[in-house]
């Protein structure tokens, strides 16, 4: 998950990561229902924002609630969206028409320039996703996360070289 915030900031001076909540009505055995969510959703910000890359991770919690639910955060050109709103309609409708709602936390935006005090606000916020509990009530051929496989633009940063 970390992988992937700095990763895309080879490719952009400034991202914008955005954490939501994704919560359905009933149990699934697999990962396809978020497979389903993340495909349509990137169409849609490439449609409305014109985006090359678009970074994300997610993971499934299910606790004591009889379906699981998922936290995401996608990551996207700074420059390009700087607001959450129009990010939040976009999640709001894609999974909504696949039955299910959605949540924003108090603090589910985070700006990052490359500044090492933003980026470990960032990172803290992805961290989250990856605490230990609510995982592994799932089926063996369900995920507990999943990233984004973006590989970093080595020709616009030679340190990374």
């Amino acid at each position: 998950m970390i992988e992937q915030v700095l990763v895309m900031l080879t490719y952009y001076k400034r991202v914008t990561l955005i954490r939501f909540d994704l919560h359905q009505p009933t149990n699934t055995a697999t990962s396809k229902r978020i497979t389903q969510f993340n495909r349509r959703f990137k169409q849609k910000l490439i449609a409305r924002y014109g985006v090359n890359k678009v970074g994300f991770c997610w993971c499934r919690e299910q606790e004591k609630a009889k379906a699981q639910h998922y936290h995401f955060v996608v990551m996207l050109d700074g420059r390009t969206v700087q607001a959450s709103w129009g990010i939040g309609l976009l999640v709001n409708e894609v999974w909504q028409q696949m039955g299910g709602t959605y949540w924003l936390p108090k603090r589910h935006y985070n700006l990052v320039r490359g500044e090492l005090n933003e980026l470990s606000k960032a990172i803290y916020r992805v961290s989250y996703l990856a605490k230990g509990r609510g995982k592994g009530y799932r089926p063996a051929q369900s995920k507990d996360y999943g990233t984004s496989r973006l590989k970093p633009n080595v020709t616009n940063y030679p340190h990374f070289k």
